[in-house]
């Protein structure tokens, strides 16, 4: 049995400050991963491949640490440099991880946020790695473990912002995540809240799926139902930023270190 798989659904944004108001919907498909599976994916499926080009593929080198452009001069060795991260931070080797995520499709990829979900033996969601990249060539992982845990049922995170994400969206934030990914389970939930220093929440993102089989048959069916996906992905992130630019809202480019800029005063 193949514990990989996709999941189609909608994907929500929500903004909501002094600035603008705006909600936005569109369907995406995301593919749940499990790691250790990607060599027998790449040599069962015709349209799936791994660290080579096909109409869909995957690259340990897309996903790297650091917060710099390099992503291309990181380590390839995607599992090691995850299970150091987690010993780094006191997290115990998890049971199974599933990796969230958008495949390369037709040989592009960009992932604004992809999530390493960790579980333990009963399968419940012990900590995560939430990799975060922006559109100037920064990324960063945010290791959400026990010190980062909101109380309650549900496997709820929150970290302070520690990357720069929008050039429309600055000053001090908070993310929380929201996970509702039962292990290979048939439906996903996954909610992020940006919240500024008077807790009110400035943007809302979600994506919600149901599970099919990751296959030939449905990668052939994504590619017709969501072609290039991915370019999609940041030709929408432009088309909405262009709204958000003609509408007034203050612009402002990132800096070399791709920190988050404090305020809305602009630096020399």
């Amino acid at each position: 049995m193949t514990h990989s798989a996709l999941y189609r659904g909608p994907l929500v944004h929500a903004r909501d400050d002094a600035h603008a108001r705006r909600v936005f919907r569109y369907g995406v498909m995301m593919a749940a991963l499990d790691l250790d599976e990607l060599a027998t994916l790449d040599r069962e499926l015709r349209l799936f491949s791994l660290d080579r080009p096909n109409l869909f593929s995957f690259r340990d080198r897309d996903y790297a640490a650091g917060t710099s452009p390099s992503t291309g001069t990181a380590s390839r060795d995607l599992r090691g440099e995850l299970a150091a991260l987690r010993s780094a931070n006191g997290l115990p080797p998890p049971h199974a991880t599933r990796l969230v995520t958008n495949l390369r499709t037709f040989g592009y990829l960009f992932n604004p946020v992809s999530f390493f979900l960790d579980y333990d033996v009963r399968g419940e969601i012990t900590s995560a790695i939430a990799e975060v990249n922006n559109t100037y060539g920064g990324h960063l992982r945010y290791v959400l473990g026990p010190s980062h845990r909101i109380p309650g049922k549900r496997a709820r995170f929150r970290h302070v912002r520690e990357l720069f994400v929008s050039p429309f969206l600055h000053g001090e934030v908070t993310y929380e995540f929201d996970f509702a990914v039962p292990l290979d389970g048939a439906e996903l939930a996954i909610a992020m809240h940006v919240r500024d220093k008077r807790d009110h929440q400035v943007l809302f993102a979600s994506f919600s799926g149901t599970r099919a089989p990751l296959s030939d048959r449905t990668l052939a069916y994504a590619a017709v139902r969501y072609p290039f996906m991915t370019a999609q992905v940041i030709g929408l992130i432009h088309w909405q930023a262009l709204k958000l630019r003609l509408a007034g809202v203050p612009y402002i480019r990132p800096r070399s270190d791709h920190r988050p800029i404090a305020s809305l005063a602009r630096t020399p």
